[in-house]
Formats: C-alpha cells, sequence, structure tokens
C-alpha cells in the first residue's frame, strides 16, 4: 500500500533519517534505505541521491540587497511618468532624456545632480518595476476620455449608419468610357 507523501513531507523526512545513514554501517544502511523507500515511494537510487546529498535549503531563499534607487528618485520618477501621460516604461525611457530638460527648464521638476543621473541610467524594466504601486493605485479611477478636435467636428460614419440598398436592388453610372465627350446641342 503506497501513501501519498508531498515533496516536503519527503524533504523533511529525508533530514531526519540522513545523519542516521550516514553513521550506519553497510548492512544497517540496507535497512534504512529499504524503509526509506517504502514510506517515500523513491527509486532506490534516488533515494541513495537524496541521502546523501546536502540538506534541502529551508523556504526560498532570495538575495536581499540595497536598493539603487530612493524615495526621492522613485517620487521624482512618478512625476515624470504623470507628465508622459502615464506610458509604459519602454517609452519613458526613450522620452526621458528630451522629457526631463524641458521640465527642469520650465521650473517645473528641480533634481540633485545626483538623482537626476539615476534617473536617466534606469532600465525600462526598472522603471516599470518602480512606477507598480502608483499603477496599481491608478486602476480603479478612470481617466477621461480625449477625443480629438477633428473627430468632434467630422461626422463619422459608424456601421449602424450605412443604409445599403436590398438585395436585388440595381446601381447603374450611365458615363460612356470611350473618350469621346457628349455634348449637347
Amino acid at each position: 500500500m503506497k501513501t501519498k507523501m508531498t515533496h516536503a513531507m519527503r524533504m523533511e523526512l529525508a533530514d531526519v533519517v540522513r545523519d542516521r545513514y550516514a553513521a550506519a554501517a553497510n548492512k544497517d544502511k540496507r535497512r534504512i534505505l529499504e524503509e526509506f523507500t517504502a514510506a517515500t515511494g523513491y527509486h532506490e537510487k534516488s533515494a541513495i541521491r537524496v541521502l546523501k546529498g546536502p540538506l534541502a535549503p529551508k523556504g526560498r531563499q532570495t538575495r536581499q540587497r540595497a536598493s539603487l534607487y530612493d524615495e526621492a528618485a522613485r517620487t521624482a520618477l512618478i512625476v515624470l511618468w504623470e507628465a508622459s501621460d502615464r506610458v509604459c516604461g519602454k517609452r519613458l525611457k526613450a522620452l526621458l532624456p528630451l522629457l526631463l530638460p524641458a521640465l527642469e527648464r520650465n521650473d517645473h521638476l528641480k533634481l540633485e545632480a545626483e538623482i537626476r543621473a539615476k534617473i536617466l541610467s534606469m532600465s525600462a524594466a526598472t522603471i516599470d518595476r518602480l512606477l507598480q504601486a502608483p499603477k496599481r493605485a491608478g486602476r480603479g479611477q478612470q481617466r477621461p476620455r480625449v477625443v480629438p478636435e477633428p473627430r468632434r467636428r467630422i461626422k463619422m460614419r459608424t456601421f449602424a449608419d450605412w443604409n445599403e440598398p436590398l438585395p436585388g436592388s440595381m446601381e447603374m453610372d450611365l458615363v460612356a468610357h470611350g473618350g469621346q465627350v457628349n455634348r449637347g446641342s
């Protein structure tokens, strides 16, 4: 009868049995290995590999390092993002060398040289990552739709505006295509 064990349960059992297996004589190793394979359902070679291997890491290991961009850089980036009408990170990265001097020239933004250099050196992925929170916060708000001036002035026909002739009707053009002009008397 096989029992269902999760991977975490198997690794926990292996951690408990590993020291006993390493210290045992060959005859005892065989018995420990048989018990372990019966409990976990592992093949014998896989069980040996697990029992001889290193301890399983506890949880997911992530590398922790200090962020390169402080809150001042993030705040300035949000201002630039809003000024660019909330474009994506890839387009904002291309726009920054033009937008940043224009905002500074018109006194809309004043940055220290260090923060300015950080913003200009950011990658598009970093820009998107730093703007995740403001993007999430702004999702609930519906921004007003801007309709361009020509579209407001010119009447556009939609699919509902077309009055197609009924099937069976015919249109005819009475233009002579022979090159002669028919002038009335």
